[in-house]
């Protein structure tokens, strides 16, 4: 069988995707964090894989993807502040 010559809207520039993945990793740690990642990306591959993308770009874009996550991760304001005693 031969790779699709299909492509997706690059998952890096949905910007709800980018933020909601975001959000939750944010609020876990360890290896619960690495879990959400790991069952997100499997289900991302598949859906894309469903849709007809070949399985070299389908995990670019996964990979992207991530890079996506952290980048706003590491550029999101700290909404935690300490409130004064």
């Amino acid at each position: 069988m031969c790779d699709s010559n299909i492509s997706a809207f690059p998952l890096h520039r949905r910007r709800k995707l980018v933020e909601g993945i975001a959000l939750v990793l944010e609020s876990k740690n360890g290896e619960d964090a690495n879990a959400f990642w790991r069952n997100t990306a499997k289900a991302i591959l598949v859906q894309l894989s469903e849709s007809g993308i070949a399985p070299g770009l389908a995990e670019q874009e996964v990979g992207t993807l991530l890079h996506a996550v952290l980048d706003d991760i590491a550029t999101r304001p700290t909404t935690r502040r300490s409130r004064p005693l």
